[in-house]
């Protein structure tokens, strides 16, 4: 009987430092899941957060009387000229909360030393959805000889292409 005791006591030993074993495992795989969860979420929030952009049509355009301009400040100077010019009544402000549509223009060099303009017209539905309702695309060959021409096109040029396509596009919207 006695024997029986001390191995039904031996196995339970056993087990008992399985288990704890097991439970050094458990516990870093629930830490896991824990900062997992964690991490999660913080994250989803902030994904949540990334404004959706649908593409809208330049009709949409029609009846906007207030835009805000994010540019560079000699790229903003070159819009701000030709869209007053051309569109007088278009109030331009200086905060897009005021706005009724954003326009966006931006400049990056390729790998291969081309310039790349993008600009984007986009009116904000709410606070997680956009529409883009004007894109502009256009690409400067490299010129390394004649700096001063690249500059010109480059700070004059393209945003001036591309307040001309908005201007054009908001004037066939509103008739």
């Amino acid at each position: 009987m006695c024997k029986l005791v001390e191995s039904s006591r031996s196995r339970e030993a056993e087990t008992t430092l399985t288990l704890r074993k097991g439970n050094i495992m458990n516990k870093s795989f629930r830490k896991m899941a824990w900062l997992s969860l964690l991490v999660l979420t913080f994250a989803l929030p902030v994904l949540a957060q990334t404004p959706v952009i649908e593409n809208g049509q330049p009709d949409e355009l029609r009846g906007v009387t207030k835009v805000f301009i994010g540019i560079d400040a000699q790229q903003r100077e070159v819009v701000v000229r030709e869209i007053k010019k051309q569109l007088p009544n278009l109030e331009i402000v200086s905060t897009p909360d005021e706005s009724d549509i954003h326009l966006l223009f931006s400049l990056k060099e390729t790998r291969d030393g081309r310039i790349e303009a993008v600009g984007t017209v986009v009116k904000l539905i709410d606070a997680n959805r956009a529409r883009a309702l004007y894109s502009f695309k256009s690409e400067l060959s490299p010129i390394y000889e004649l700096h001063s021409a690249k500059n010109y096109a480059i700070e004059r040029m393209l945003p001036l292409t591309f307040a001309r396509g908005f201007v054009s596009a908001y004037k066939k919207a509103n008739g």
